[in-house]
């Protein structure tokens, strides 16, 4: 791993705990590793930078549909349409029965990121433990879609952070823009690698593998752990 150049990460649970401020420890590390650092990540760019700070990142917000670089260039932005949000909502309308767990506030669980719609079956900006309580494993949202499949010509869903389940348009996903990045930039994939703790099948950072080197983490005291252990 020595030779790796470039480090990719997932946001919530991987470098950051889900919708908080980077930890003192990452935020002091990371500068010193003399690496490229990117955050893919479901949320906007605005709280990417808003939980990482002023670290020099490319910012893949939005499952990489909006793309900025280090220096706060937009590269590309893959917009949703109308018809691609009605289906959405349609299938959020019909999954809500299926939430028979307490909910902390009903007018937090949807947020339309403009190139991604995000579903939070807690809320968004809920207590990071009693998301992690709700579904940390995921198993809640799998058994949703297992019910309730979401069916669309134009757009997929993955499972995402702590208790999301990101929609956004078919094959526009984490692992196509990964690879558009690393193409559009004239890196070496193999002097990529990936941190992410949802690299299961359905998990949104699974799309990444195949593209680069993943490394699965728990949390992002596990990603700390790893990043010492290899590059200090």
């Amino acid at each position: 791993m020595t030779e790796k150049k470039y480090l990719f990460f997932d946001l919530d649970g991987t470098l950051t705990p889900s919708r908080q401020l980077i930890k003192k420890e990452m935020f002091d590390l990371l500068p010193t590793l003399n690496r490229t650092i990117i955050v893919v990540s479901g949320s906007k760019n605005t709280q990417i930078r808003e939980q990482v700070g002023d670290l020099s990142i490319f910012s893949l917000g939005q499952n990489g549909n909006q793309a900025i670089d280090v220096s706060g260039k937009l590269l590309w932005e893959n917009v949703l349409f109308e018809d691609e949000r009605k289906v959405v909502y349609e299938h959020i309308e019909l999954i809500r029965p299926l939430l028979i767990h307490t909910i902390p506030d009903h007018t937090d669980l949807i947020e339309d990121r403009g190139s991604q719609i995000s579903f939070s079956i807690y809320g968004h900006n809920a207590d990071p433990d009693e998301k992690k309580a709700c579904d940390g494993d995921f198993k809640k949202r799998r058994a949703i879609l297992a019910q309730c499949p979401f069916v669309s010509n134009t757009m997929e869903v993955q499972l995402g952070g702590s208790t999301c389940l990101d929609y956004f348009k078919k094959g526009f996903n984490k692992g196509t823009n990964v690879k558009r990045l690393i193409e559009m930039m004239s890196w070496n994939k193999e002097e990529c690698v990936y941190f992410g703790d949802a690299l299961f099948p359905g998990g949104n950072d699974d799309t990444v593998v195949g593209i680069v080197d993943t490394i699965k983490v728990r949390n992002e005291d596990d990603t700390l752990s790893i990043l010492k252990e290899t590059f200090c």
